[in-house]
């Protein structure tokens, strides 16, 4: 096929979900896509499983806008950069395959870039799913014992160009978009960080940070909207905070060695939750441990180039 014909088919989204051997939630989160209202748009699938289980799901969709690719590697920052390396729109969108997609998802984050035409990235509204919400709090969800994290209720819209912590005020990788350009203009996700890697969390983080120290214009709309479906006991609870902090003191101490002094003052403010034993790590002196983990880790990623989309052109 020649490029006009590629152009003329080209959808106008490209819908990015990256999973590792969840084969259940992969089904609803894929299925929950393709019954979206809007549909001229592809949905690239990235399969990074150990068994066979997921492609067997895949297998039971009949729908050409799908494009599935299994692949060895390890890491969903290497999962989000082949996705976008694949895509062939100019607006990709992410979730995961713990979520499930309100209908009207993709058509609110079409409005939003109509209506914001300079904005480089949307995120939406994540909320809880299949339990009822007993906590009023902004990034997570209580029910009973169990805590669903990386949510964003806020029903207010805001746009942001400059320096905030994104994953309270933007969210994180479960509902966001991006203008392809960015990837050009500030490079991809730092394979280096996110599940799956040594850091284990952080590349959403890192990479919507990235786009604020640019000055890239970011909107959050309580419209785009999708549920999260990753309900953890105590226990799993901690260990992922213990990760987290980690992770937000390597990224956010790369950028306070950029002279950011956003960066640093959060870096203060954490230290701060820490010795004080509120961030439900379990106690200050482990939090400050997991904290200093990531202070010690910070130097090399401000060193460390991101990969730019040109290089796989």
């Amino acid at each position: 096929m020649n490029d006009v014909a590629l152009e003329l088919v080209s959808p106008e989204l490209s819908v990015l979900i990256c999973t590792r051997n969840r084969p259940e939630k992969l089904r609803r989160a894929v299925a929950s896509v393709l019954a979206n209202s809007a549909s001229n748009f592809e949905l690239i699938v990235v399969d990074q499983s150990t068994d066979q289980l997921s492609a067997q799901v895949m297998a039971t969709f009949g729908d050409d806008r799908i494009r599935y690719f299994r692949t060895p590697t390890v890491g969903l920052a290497i999962s989000r950069n082949i996705a976008i390396r694949a895509a062939r729109a100019d607006t990709l969108v992410f979730t995961d395959d713990d979520c499930v997609c309100d209908r009207e998802w993709l058509a609110a984050i079409q409005a939003e870039y109509a209506n914001e035409p300079r904005a480089l990235g949307v995120y939406g509204r994540v909320l809880p799913y299949g339990k009822r919400d007993d906590a009023d709090l902004k990034s997570v969800s209580v029910s009973g014992d169990l805590i669903c994290p990386a949510l964003n209720k806020s029903t207010e819209r805001r746009v942001f160009d400059g320096p905030t912590v994104p994953q309270r005020e933007l969210g994180g990788g479960n509902n966001m978009s991006f203008r392809k350009e960015v990837f050009r203009r500030v490079g991809m996700f730092n394979e280096s960080l996110g599940s799956g890697s040594p850091m284990g969390t952080g590349e959403d983080t890192e990479f919507s940070y990235r786009l604020l120290w640019h000055n890239c214009k970011l909107v959050y709309s309580p419209r785009p909207l999708v549920h999260h479906d990753n309900w953890l006991d105590r226990a799993q609870f901690t260990r992922m905070m213990k990760v987290a902090v980690r992770g937000e003191a390597a990224v956010f101490l790369s950028y306070a060695l950029r002279l950011d002094r956003f960066a640093l003052v959060h870096l203060l403010r954490i230290a701060w939750y820490l010795a004080r034993n509120r961030l439900a790590i379990g106690s200050a002196t482990a939090g400050l441990a997991y904290f200093a983990m990531g202070l010690v880790l910070g130097p090399k990623y401000r060193l460390m180039k991101p990969p730019r989309l040109e290089a796989y052109a």
